[in-house]
């Protein structure tokens, strides 16, 4: 999970800081002059922000299929030495 706080928002899927909503909020309340300079910056911001969130939930993804993927790997790998097991004392018994 993460560790951002209780207040985040959501846009497209992605969790937005609620740091940077509340900064939107801020620049929002600006006189228009200095909102022009500041809202590309925030855009930007919370355009990386989203990005990283994606990236971020990919990897989680990859890693937790990663590790199924190596659960079942040692599973077939414990399953074959045992069936190996059995076939190698059945030939012993019938080689005498």
């Amino acid at each position: 999970m993460s560790a951002t706080t209780v207040n985040e928002l959501r846009v497209g899927g992605s969790e937005i800081p609620a740091e940077l909503s509340r900064l939107q909020e801020r620049i929002d309340s600006l006189p228009e002059n200095i909102r022009a300079e500041l809202a590309p910056l925030a855009a930007e911001a919370l355009d990386a922000s989203v990005f990283r969130s994606r990236v971020l939930s990919i990897a989680r993804e990859g890693l937790e299929r990663f590790r199924l993927d190596l659960a079942v790997a040692k599973f077939d790998l414990e399953a074959t030495r045992r069936e190996r097991e059995i076939l190698r004392r059945k030939l012993e018994s019938l080689g005498g």
